[in-house]
């Protein structure tokens, strides 16, 4: 049997000729898995990632296109290159960036890419470097009848709105603001199961509650999928709730309904009936021992916007430290301001912004804190540090200001196409959020001490911080007036 011309229908059943679907992805197969093999430190294996989906999904179309073509068999080819790009025999811990002055945040939080995304932009101009874990599936670790290289049609909308958040973050990837790590349980069993072990135990007293549930993105995921259904699923579900709708009801729900499935970005615009059941993940990036874990090995701080996760970080201070009040005035001063965050607005907008230092002065001090705390200065020490930092905090913070308002106007000139024009000032107004940025900073950090004795097994192969002395919340439900 020869092989299909470029015209022909493709041989993997996705409704597309040849040429734009399997005969594209094997012109340059032998290249990239050279850009897998050859990437020996995690920011070439970043940078391969990004190439790749570039490459094989041909992320430069309009997005539309993308999700439209989007087909089981790019799927399998992409996967196929995280699995190279990753393999079992990973050495992880080498690859990691090493502690130092750089104030560098894990996000711990939902990691649906509509919110990483934004989260990005809100905190991407207090920090230096934000990281996130990696938020592709790995699948020499997942079993075969839910394996995305032996199911890729499954996993299409899954895949889909994975590639929306790394397209959203290629440029933040490029400069170094932005590093996508693995989760170190992928590589490491023992990890694995300890970290799984005593989240366990942890949450049996202090169990997820339905209110959680309620306040994260699940449920309007769970409402997405509903615009996937077919027209006569939505008509006999919605008689069956309302036996007097006319057809003429049922019929504009149906255009509602089809409309926003066409112009949702995370789904394809087929209905259920017509394609595969598709996987649909609710990730949280990593649990809290992961995130200590990787916070001590990076010289990280943990950062989330999720209430549920803030307090289990705050679990993990410790109770019985005489010296845990010694920042209190700091923190105290951080949690009576009132903080400006990107929220929607494009991340591109967010990018430029940080690529031209704005916040660079507020940045400076949030570091100089970092780097003060890190060092566990002695308790004495440490209260004269931490009135000095309350009262340096009054001049960083109005200096601050001064940039918002220079970022305000910027904002109005996106808008409005370079120019200050009408409109731009009512877009302007939802693009920023304003809440607060809590900081603690316990005496003697953050620690588990599961944490601490997987670390104690690793400790001759990298140098570990002994604690994680800070951690940042943005709070946007709570603002107070600032004259």
């Amino acid at each position: 049997m020869g092989y299909p011309g470029r015209n022909d229908p493709c041989t993997c059943g996705c409704k597309q000729k040849y040429k734009h679907c399997c005969g594209r992805l094997s012109q340059n197969r032998s290249e990239r898995k050279q850009w897998a093999d050859s990437s020996g430190t995690l920011r070439e294996k970043n940078l391969a990632l990004l190439s790749a989906a570039v490459d094989i999904f041909d992320l430069n179309r309009p997005w539309d296109t993308i999700k439209r073509r989007m087909c089981g068999a790019q799927v399998r080819e992409f996967y196929e290159f995280v699995a190279r790009l990753w393999p079992p025999s990973t050495d992880l811990l080498a690859l990691l960036p090493e502690p130092g002055s750089n104030l560098r945040a894990l996000y711990l939080g939902e990691y649906a890419p509509e919110l990483i995304v934004r989260n990005v932009c809100r905190f991407g101009l207090y920090a230096d470097e934000i990281i996130l874990i990696n938020p592709f599936e790995n699948p020499n670790r997942i079993a075969e009848q839910h394996n995305p290289l032996v199911h890729p049609d499954e996993w299409i909308e899954d895949t889909l709105r994975m590639l929306f958040q790394l397209l959203a973050m290629t440029p933040w990837v490029d400069k170094g603001f932005v590093t996508f790590v693995p989760n170190p349980c992928d590589f490491d069993r023992s990890l694995f199961v300890e970290t799984l072990r005593s989240a366990e135990q942890r949450l049996k007293a202090n169990p997820i509650t339905r209110k959680d549930v309620d306040e994260s993105i699940f449920r309007q995921h769970v409402f997405q999928k509903f615009l996937s259904c077919p027209p006569d699923y939505i008509e006999r579900t919605y008689r069956e709730m309302d036996p007097s709708a006319t057809d003429e009801q049922v019929s504009e729900l149906i255009k509602y309904v089809e409309a926003e499935r066409l112009s949702n970005p995370f789904l394809t615009g087929e209905t259920m009936d017509k394609m595969p059941a598709q996987y649909m993940a609710s990730r949280t990036g990593a649990n809290l021992e992961t995130g200590l874990y990787l916070c001590q090995a990076t010289g990280a701080f943990p950062y989330t916007n999720v209430r549920y996760r803030w307090n289990e970080i705050l679990g993990a201070r410790d109770r019985f430290d005489s010296t845990s009040e010694t920042w209190t005035p700091l923190t105290k001063a951080f949690q009576a301001l009132d903080f400006k965050f990107l929220d929607h607005v494009s991340p591109k907008f967010a990018y430029t912004m940080r690529e031209e230092e704005r916040l660079g002065g507020f940045r400076a001090y949030l570091r100089k804190v970092w780097n003060t705390v890190e060092g566990s200065p002695e308790p004495s020490q440490a209260e004269r540090l931490a009135r000095d930092f309350k009262d340096e905090l009054t001049q960083s913070y109005q200096q601050a200001k001064k940039e918002w308002a220079d970022i305000d106007l910027d904002l109005l000139k996106w808008f409005g196409g370079g120019s200050v024009v009408a409109g731009a000032a009512a877009a302007a107004e939802t693009a920023f959020s304003d809440g607060k940025l809590s900081l603690e900073l316990p005496a003697a950090g953050f620690v588990l001490n599961s944490v601490v004795q997987l670390i104690q097994a690793q400790i001759k192969r990298r140098n570990f911080r002994k604690t994680v002395p800070m951690s940042a919340f943005i709070d946007l439900e709570k603002q107070s007036q600032v004259p």
